[in-house]
């Protein structure tokens, strides 16, 4: 569903230009789950508004489903390819049902009248989130795991084959980061959705999905399984530190 062929992806700085990743290739096939980890500043927000088409790079190639990026237009783009960022805002005065349904708004157009049909999607995605008998909540009365799970249910309505998020379990305690990251490995394994997420809940991440990227510095960056990057040169040095280490495919912390 999306593959990138030698990508450069950068960042402004007031200094200039920074090239974050360089010579960046990834394929995903339908159904798969890559989880995206790596130090602050390593480029992990930068790289997910590149794959969802949000942020141009600098050379190389972006696949959507075999076409390329620039073939697509922009209005089937959110057809394609949902993400949630850590920056969304809560608007006063929006119901929970109100949010979802602009999950629909690429099928009906800025204008366009929302149909019962529509209406049963959003019903049904909150439904698969657990929130439906939050429909009718003002947004504002919402927990953060709450309000989370309504902005899933949002890329949920919106129908999508690729799911991206960035640090989606910022703020959350820890039951609720475990239920939402549950959430969204049931979505890839049962609606064969193609998922990117980005965090720094390791322990978590790590019990929960297999495929692992870790973005290093200097552009540099590695992808397999979490046994295949356990000793690598990069995670020794993103860990940076004796008190937590791999063994058996799984993190131990050993703080004394």
């Amino acid at each position: 569903m999306i593959e990138a062929r030698d990508i450069d992806v950068s960042y402004d700085l007031k200094s200039g230009e920074k090239k974050v990743i360089r010579n960046f290739s990834l394929k995903l096939k339908e159904g798969e789950a890559l989880v995206v980890i790596g130090s602050n500043g390593a480029g992990k927000s930068t790289l997910l508004r590149t794959l969802a088409g949000l942020q141009d790079f600098q050379k190389g190639e972006l696949r959507w489903d075999k076409t390329p990026i620039q073939d697509i237009k922009k209005d089937r783009r959110p057809h394609i390819v949902s993400a949630m960022f850590s920056n969304y805002l809560r608007v006063d005065g929006f119901t929970v049902l109100d949010l979802v349904a602009l999950g629909r708004q690429p099928y009906t157009g800025v204008f366009g009248k929302l149909k019962p049909a529509d209406w049963d999607i959003c019903k049904k995605a909150l439904a698969d989130v657990g929130m439906d008998s939050f429909k009718n909540r003002q947004i504002f009365s919402l927990s953060d795991g709450e309000y989370k799970k309504v902005l899933l249910a949002k890329m949920l309505a919106q129908d999508t084959p690729v799911l991206i998020f960035d640090e989606p379990t910022t703020h959350l305690d820890l039951p609720s980061s475990i239920e939402f990251m549950k959430l969204i490995k049931s979505l890839a394994q049962k609606a064969g959705k193609t998922v990117i997420f980005s965090t720094h809940n390791l322990h978590v991440a790590f019990e929960l999905f297999q495929t692992v990227l870790l973005l290093g510095e200097d552009g540099k960056y590695v992808k397999g399984t979490i046994d295949e990057i356990a000793n690598h040169e990069l995670t020794c040095s993103f860990l940076r530190t004796t008190d937590v280490k791999f063994e058996n495919g799984r993190l131990i912390y050993n703080i004394q």
